[in-house]
């Protein structure tokens, strides 16, 4: 049956209690219908179906029957409700499609089945239908996997675009292509050589209605080309560039082709040279190119010297090889590679003189030199080497060299000998000794080479001797010497070992002249070096803060006492004392200054412990709200769960959260922080969670996000407040599943990561707003630390404040000691808008503007005095006649949370006076 001929369709009609009332003849045909008898069949014996509610109204449905002949036809089948005189009937029409069926199988299989590539695209030229040999060729797993992976044929598919483009417009202009050869991607980016045909497939009206085409792998034969053509170039590279002369002959002699060197060996065009022969530029004259050419015929190659004749009939020599081939149109050709060596044969008499001048030059000179056997025997010896040994030429030829060497140094000799033969290197220098003939001992000089001939391959030793006795003497003596100053040097090694404290002198330059051992005890701080102005320097990470000192005292020539210094360098934490004292010469001049260093480590130790007992893992603070939070910080370092940060910028929630970090379980996994309001909407989610190549535009590679970076350890996403909605409902699954997905990527990835989050807003407040999801709050509020405004913890500012200005001083290398009482109270009163932060940077700048000593108030930034903004206290505490109440002194503290310095102002007195009223009312 032609796909074009027109369908037989049948009709039938059913009752709806499946009988079958009535089918036209076409129906009868196809079903094998006989309806003349009294009982009709019913609807389910006819092998379609076994209900006449099958398939739905107004649906086709392609069903299958099995005629009792064992053949399968198959029927499209369709159905619509009837009433005739009040009765529901089916009316079921039938088109026997079971060619049409077959030539699909067919179809299928063999575009199932082929071994090329076949594929159907639709007119722009997107992939819809590709058969398994294609996706195989191409590296997918299946057609499914290629189509649903290639968008853009063009630029993810074409090695080159415009072979798409070229494709397409040959498509458009011809409806068929063929040998149209190009370079496909396969799935994992590497290359296939594709040859395509194709054609355009239009419908009855000529409408485009697909693109089909068959894409053959050519990639075995290109390569096959390319190799062919990069050895077929190799060997034109080779002859071309060959530094001899190549000649093709032919069977009788003539020249069929021949490279530029022989061109210009001979002075001749290759024409000319075609013109000549091989006659014509090789001489015959003493038979040379007659036993040649008799020697190649016999034996296939010739090899040796003959006589060329070049252009202008000059005659030069020749070195030749010559070699036959069979050639398959007649008899055998040859080639013949010739090399002028004119130039070698002057270069072999130039030879000749020089190795008689070597001869004379050895012979006369006054360094000992002989030639030695590679089993040091001398093969010759020169009027130098008898003096120094006493022995004469014809005594010491064929002798062995380890005989004149002395016997405690023939091991060495021979070990560095064979060193030398093994290839280690060409040549060595030793000191050894030579046992002279008269039984004196004399100390030489000796280097030896290696002589190798052009193949590598050690020919001979060529030791030069030369006479060192007078200077090993000279040696001796000098170390004599060296070993009596070493002497005084120790002993004064051993007086500055004695003292425990590390000791630098230097001069008036600030040049280091002396330092003892306990310097690199003390300060672990490495050698004295050289620096980049020649001045004498200490190495290593040491910041040089206690130098300070030393430059002091060598402006004013006056000590520096008892100056203290936390050390920076490779063994953080040391703390020092510094004295620095002048220096005076013999005649009582100035010339530079002693710098003394004792190691205050453990008293230091002492007083930090003192200190940590109103801290906690790094933040400092003693009031009751923040024993509250280290309480708090103690029980999140027992579990795992997600954390909530609050407090106003400033107030250290950073710390906060390292201090749960590394206070927990994950501590030795990593700690990434994340400022969530510093990245765009687009950016910080490719931070947080990765993005795949070509995700967005920029995204030229792979990039692995914070979450994955973070893996077995914590995040930290600071400002989470300030995150978008889209965003927040990512950060949500990853709280409650643990998983994520790159950016642009489809696979899902686990995330084993501790999440803590920070903010200085009013999450509720943004939640009512709209602004911030409530599941997300509550699953970021599993614990809550708030940390409290420095203003409601003044108690802790002298703390924070001595803290910051150690630091500070230590960082400056300045000698700052405290801070006046006029500082305190200021910091005291100041409400502190940026809290802990401020206060910081505050004692950052006091320490930059102070040159030593007290910090004042002149040296606090400028808006630290200017008065309060806040309102004041409802009325200030002022003492009765009789003096203070043991009532109004414990208001006052109680109003001032304990904070003494604020309760004297409140009450309006000095702190002293304060003091002075708790000790007589016995007030702790």
């Amino acid at each position: 049956m032609s796909p074009d001929a027109p369908l037989a369709v049948g009709v039938v009609l059913v009752g709806d209690d499946g009988v079958v009332a009535e089918a036209d003849a076409e129906a009868r045909r196809m079903l094998d219908l006989d309806l003349s008898g009294v009982v009709f069949p019913r609807w389910r014996d006819l092998g379609l179906t076994d209900s006449v509610q099958h398939p739905p109204a107004g649906r086709g449905m392609l069903v299958r029957r099995d005629d009792p002949d064992g053949s399968v036809r198959w029927y499209l089948l369709s159905k619509r409700p009837l009433r005739l005189a009040g009765e529901p009937l089916y009316v079921f029409s039938l088109a026997d499609v079971s060619s049409i069926k077959n030539d699909l199988d067919r179809f299928k299989g063999f575009f199932t089945n082929a071994v090329e590539g076949i594929f159907q695209s639709s007119p722009e030229g997107r992939f819809l239908a590709v058969n398994p040999a294609l996706a195989a060729i191409l590296g997918y797993d299946s057609p499914e996997d290629m189509i649903g992976a290639l968008t853009d044929l063009r630029s993810e598919l074409y090695v080159d675009p415009a072979d798409r483009d070229k494709l397409l417009d040959r498509l458009s202009r011809d409806g068929v292509v063929t040998g149209l050869e190009t370079r496909f991607y396969r799935k994992d980016r590497t290359i296939k050589w594709i040859s395509q045909a194709a054609r355009v497939v239009r419908d009855e009206r000529n409408e485009v209605r697909y693109i089909e085409g068959l894409n053959i792998d050519i990639t075995a034969r290109k390569q096959a080309e390319e190799a062919y053509n990069d050895i077929l170039e190799r060997y034109r590279s080779i002859v071309t560039g060959s530094i001899d002369g190549v000649i093709l002959c032919g069977a009788g002699g003539e020249v069929l082709t021949a490279n530029p060197e022989t061109e210009r060996i001979f002075g001749l065009s290759e024409s000319d040279l075609a013109l000549a022969g091989l006659a014509g530029v090789i001489s015959d004259a003493d038979g040379g190119l007659g036993r040649a050419l008799a020697t190649l015929s016999a034996t296939g190659r010739f090899r040796g010297e003959l006589t060329g004749i070049k252009a202008g009939g000059e005659t030069i020599p020749l070195e030749v090889s010559a070699s036959g081939f069979p050639h398959k149109g007649g008899p055998d050709h040859s080639v013949w590679i010739v090399r002028d060596v004119a130039d070698r044969k002057k270069a072999e008499s130039v030879l000749r003189e020089s190795e008689e001048k070597f001869r004379r030059t050895f012979d006369q000179s006054p360094i000992g030199a002989s030639i030695l056997s590679l089993d040091y025997r001398f093969l010759r010896v020169n009027d130098a080497l008898c003096r120094i040994t006493g022995y004469a030429a014809d005594e010491l030829v064929g002798m062995s060299m380890l005989h004149v060497t002395h016997p405690d140094d023939v091991a060495e000799t021979v070990a560095w000998a064979e060193r030398l033969l093994a290839g280690e290197f060409d040549r060595y220098e030793i000191d050894k000794r030579y046992v002279r003939q008269d039984g004196g001992t004399v100390w030489v000089h000796l280097s030896v080479r290696l002589i190798r001939d052009v193949a590598g391959r050690g020919l001979y030793l060529m030791p030069m001797v030369q006479d060192v006795t007078e200077r090993v003497r000279a040696e001796q003596e000098m170390r004599e010497l060296l070993a009596e100053k070493e002497g005084l040097r120790l002993n004064l090694e051993a007086i500055f070992r004695a003292i425990p404290d590390a000791i630098v002198v230097v001069d008036t330059k600030m040049r280091v002249v002396k330092t003892n051992r306990a310097l690199t005890d003390v300060c672990f701080v490495g050698d004295i070096l050289t620096g980049p102005g020649g001045q004498q320097v200490v190495s290593g990470a040491c910041r040089r803060g206690c130098f300070s000192a030393l430059r002091e005292t060598l402006a004013t020539q006056r000590p520096v006492i008892e100056y203290r210094v936390e050390c920076k360098g490779q063994n953080p934490g040391r703390v020092v004392v510094i004295n620095s004292m002048p220096l005076s010469g013999e005649s009582g001049q100035f010339v530079g200054a002693v710098l003394i260093i004792r190691d205050i480590t453990r008293l230091a130790d002492l007083e930090k412990r003192l200190t940590d007992l109103h801290g906690h893992r790094g933040i400092i603070g003693k009031s009751k709200l923040m024993r509250d939070v280290y309480t708090v910080l103690d029980q999140l370092g027992e579990v795992d769960t997600t954390v909530l940060i609050t407090g106003e910028s400033g107030t250290g929630k950073e710390l906060v959260a390292e201090a749960i970090h590394y206070g927990g379980v994950r501590a030795k996994k990593p700690l990434v922080k994340v400022n969530c309001s510093a990245l765009s909407d687009e950016l910080l989610g490719s931070e947080l969670f990765g993005h795949v190549r070509g995700a967005f535009t920029g995204a030229i590679r792979d990039k692995v996000g914070r979450f994955e970076a973070a893996q077995g350890g914590t995040i930290f996403l600071d400002e989470i407040g300030d995150v978008s909605p889209r965003l927040q409902l990512g950060l949500l699954r990853v709280l409650e599943s643990k998983e994520f997905e790159r950016v642009g990527e489809a696979k899902t990835r686990k995330a084993d990561v501790r999440v803590i989050a920070a903010t200085n807003v009013d999450l509720p407040a943004r939640i009512r707003a709209g602004l911030f999801r409530a599941d997300l709050y509550y699953r970021l509020k599993v614990v809550e630390v708030r940390l409290p405004p420095l203003r409601d913890r003044a108690e802790d500012i002298p703390l924070l404040s001595e803290h910051f200005m150690r630091q500070f001083a230590a960082n400056f290398g300045k000698a700052i000691t405290r801070l006046s009482e006029e500082v305190m109270g200021i910091l005291m009163d100041y409400p502190w808008p940026g809290n802990v932060r401020e206060l910081k940077y505050a004692m950052e700048h006091g320490c930059v503007l102070c040159p030593g000593g007290e910090i004042r108030a002149g040296h606090l930034p400028r808006e630290l005095s200017v008065p309060s903004c806040l309102p004041p206290p409802a009325e200030a505490l002022r003492p009765s006649r009789g003096g203070l109440s043991r009532e109004t002194i414990l208001s006052a503290l109680r109003e001032a949370r304990d904070n003494r310095s604020l309760a004297a102002r409140r009450l309006g007195i000095d702190r002293k006076t304060l003091y002075r009223n708790m000790a007589r009312l016995g007030i702790a």
